[in-house]
């Protein structure tokens, strides 16, 4: 699939645009509790103009497990699915959108993908992202992780704590980053916000 192209990288930057159109359009005018609330509400509508909403439980999936932020599922060998209720992202939406694209730039291999809307099982709003299914060896070690970031050119500041001039990469840990059964690294769940 030629993923730069792809419809469900459309989806993806084309809400990242209309959130930061969003942003712009409101500025600083709102204080940041009602902010977030606000960029959600719009969201939810622009799902629905765009025909973006999944019927998440008319889907074949089982449940894997649950974070912070993330309910994430399985249908098949070849993906996972997120239902990611944009907690990390702070007061403003646009850090999940920020966190997305850099995940995709930097951990290539396991790209999410956004694949529309839904509600988690505690009736949150989510994204919908997908992620290959890593087939792993093992966690990554820290030394393994360290060294990898080191060759995108981050500099560690903390075991699980990395940045560069333009982004600080966290809680990059060994139950985040797996040793897949090809000798590679799979960066599956780590947080990232502009530095």
């Amino acid at each position: 699939m030629d993923r730069k192209h792809s419809p469900i990288n459309r989806i993806l930057e084309e809400t990242a645009d209309f959130i930061r159109r969003e942003k712009e359009t409101t500025g600083e005018i709102e204080p940041p509790e009602g902010y977030k609330r606000k960029q959600i509400e719009r969201l939810k509508e622009f799902a629905t103009i765009h025909n973006l909403w999944i019927d998440f439980n008319a889907l074949s999936l089982v449940y894997l497990n649950k974070g912070g932020e993330n309910e994430v599922f399985t249908g098949n060998e070849d993906f996972v699915v997120k239902l990611n209720n944009f907690e990390y992202a702070g007061d403003d939406l646009t850090n999940f959108f920020i966190r997305i694209k850099a995940h995709n730039l930097f951990f290539s291999n396991i790209p999410y993908e956004m694949i529309g809307f839904a509600y988690n099982s505690q009736n949150e709003f989510c994204a919908v992202l997908v992620q290959p299914y890593v087939r792993a060896d093992r966690e990554a070690t820290e030394s393994e992780i360290q060294h990898y970031m080191e060759s995108l050119g981050f500099i560690m500041d903390y075991p699980d704590e990395y940045h560069n001039e333009q982004y600080e990469i966290f809680d990059a840990v060994p139950n985040n980053v797996l040793y897949g059964i090809d000798d590679k690294l799979y960066f599956i769940d780590t947080q990232i916000r502009l530095k």
